[in-house]
């Protein structure tokens, strides 16, 4: 087929949803056949659809293997599909909308909710995360801004939101123009993209300031905070989160203010000669009194350090008032005796960090497990080992067997064969389904069992459908395939019959037509080695004679 054809057949997509049409569940097929192998492995139970939050039809896809142009998904079943975006990118709302609600119930918020479908807009222009925090049940707004939007459009869609929720925090998509104009009121746009990593597609965020590229990291490395998304590049300051290279706009906590400041968005104050700081106006005594006889703590300007330990703390930052007479509580008793830890004490509490660590890493491969590559599982995997090593005591019996559990998943998936292992049944299997074409007898998986190895009738259906693919991989388009001549008892249609024609692109017949088409390849066998007078009937046994004694009709519904 022509390259030109193939780009301009809509059916054939890069992304899908797995589980259900209305997922939002997105998975990313990449185009180079070395990763695919990869990519099943990480799928094996190859649901896959044309998701309706994609715009799709919600019918099934496949995804299919090619060595000689780029793998991609295909309906299963031909029809009219009026998905517009079909590219690597078209389902980038659905990993940034699943990344935020991870990373926000990662960080204990609650009631975390993805919306990607807003009155107004169309699928993919913007997606919104709704939670709310501990002990608070007002809504908080995460908007992402995938599309191009006004001024204007921008301005009256920000006032109506924070109309209607508590706090309303921006992230712009790589082609939103808005960020610009987000940037002129903050100093700063918070940026989200995602970008291919493996089988999957990684998302990114980072700060966007006047006069700088765009430092990219993953969502990981980032916090949500009550003044915004803390991204590397930012700090926070109490007045809200600034860059880095801009000053704060109230003073630090080092710099004291009369009870009166208030913070000036000019930035901090300008120093004061040593000697004549306001705060030393304030804690000095008045003229002509006496000395109080309890000795006021000493100030501690930026450029100083105290000189014991038992130095009294500096004077609270936001109120810069007279110390407290002794016995007040405000001054805290100087030189408590440090405690002494016993060994007992210090393995308790040893085996506390790292059991809350480990913890962690069950509670996210619960969470992504199923989303992760088998080497990230097996890293995984090693570091629940590590700190299981690392504890005094041995793991809670329930602890104990979810990385039991873990361990037998991951053995599962580590017996299924690779795909040279399938290339290698493939090749044997070739050769004997040419023999039994001679003859146009079906053979079930039993039979291959007992003459060529043991382990076909045993493996997995997906790879039992990986094997016959390749045995006709090279069958030629006018002619049937092999894989017809694997049936079920009874001389029945096989159930991964319908499956292994999709993959090279023959016509899938309806559920309720299996036996037929199936049956119509065995004719077709039956005519291209036997001959076109004993087309119908398919011999009982091997080595029998084509006569009435050893052969028998096919039975058609």
């Amino acid at each position: 087929m022509p390259f030109s054809a193939e780009e301009t057949d809509t059916r054939k997509v890069q992304t899908a949803v797995a589980g259900s049409p209305g997922a939002d569940h997105p998975v990313y097929l990449p185009m180079d056949a070395a990763a695919f192998d990869r990519f099943i492995r990480a799928y094996p139970a190859r649901e896959f659809y044309c998701g309706t939050l994609l715009g799709g039809c919600g019918r099934r896809l496949s995804a299919r293997k090619y060595r000689d142009k780029k793998c991609h998904f295909a309906h299963v079943v031909s029809g009219q599909c009026r998905r517009v975006a079909t590219n690597e990118a078209s389902a980038d709302h659905l990993y940034i909308g699943r990344a935020l609600a991870g990373w926000l119930k990662q960080q204990k918020y609650r009631n975390v909710q993805v919306r990607y479908r807003q009155r107004g807009h169309d699928l993919r222009e913007v997606v919104d995360v709704l939670y709310t925090r501990a002990g608070s049940p007002l809504r908080h707004l995460v908007r992402v801004q995938l599309a191009r939007a006004s001024k204007a459009e921008w301005e009256r869609a920000d006032t109506d939101l924070r109309g209607q929720w508590v706090e309303v925090h921006w992230l712009f998509g790589p082609d939103s123009m808005v960020a610009n104009w987000q940037m002129d009121r903050q100093g700063y746009a918070v940026r989200v993209r995602c970008r291919p990593l493996g089988v999957t597609r990684l998302v990114e965020v980072g700060v966007q300031v006047p006069d700088r590229p765009v430092a990219w990291v993953p969502l990981s490395e980032c916090r949500m905070t009550g003044h915004g998304m803390l991204v590397p590049g930012l700090r926070p300051t109490p007045a809200g989160l600034v860059p880095h290279d801009r000053q704060a706009p109230v003073p630090t906590a080092e710099a004291p203010r009369r009870p009166a400041d208030v913070p000036r968005p000019a930035g901090r104050p300008a120093p004061t000669p040593p000697g004549n700081s306001e705060a030393e106006r304030v804690t000095a005594p008045p003229a002509g009194s006496e000395a109080a006889p309890v000795a006021a703590p000493p100030v501690v300007r930026p450029d100083q350090k105290p000189r014991a330990p038992h130095t009294a703390p500096p004077p609270a930052p936001r109120s810069c008032r007279r110390p407290a007479p002794e016995g007040s509580g405000d001054v805290p008793p100087a030189g408590p005796l440090p405690s002494v830890l016993l060994p007992e004490q210090v393995r308790a509490q040893q085996d506390r960090e790292t059991t809350e660590r480990l913890l962690l890493l069950l509670d996210r491969l619960d969470d992504i497990g199923d989303e992760l590559h088998l080497d990230q599982v097996h890293t995984a995997l090693r570091e629940i080992a590590s700190c299981v090593r690392a504890l005094w005591r041995p793991p809670a019996a329930a602890v104990s067997r979810r990385i039991d559990a873990w361990r037998a998943h991951v053995s599962a998936l580590t017996a299924r064969p690779t795909f040279r292992q399938i290339c290698a049944h493939a090749d044997r299997l070739r050769w004997t389904l040419g023999t039994a074409a001679r003859t146009a007898r079906p053979l079930t998986w039993r039979e291959l069992g007992t003459r060529l190895d043991e382990r076909l009738p045993a493996l997995h259906p997906d790879d039992k459908v990986a094997v016959l693919v390749e045995v006709d991989r090279a069958t030629c388009t006018d002619r049937p395939l092999l894989s017809a001549l694997i049936a079920a008892p009874g001389n029945r249609v096989h159930p991964l019959y319908a499956r292994v024609l999709d993959h090279p692109d023959r016509p899938v017949p309806p559920p309720g037509c299996a036996q037929t088409s199936w049956e119509a390849d065995l004719r077709r066998h039956r005519r291209l080695h036997v001959g076109p007078d004993r087309e119908f009937v398919v011999t009982a046994r091997p080595g029998r004679s084509h006569g009435k004694s050893g052969a028998r009709r096919l039975a058609v519904p």
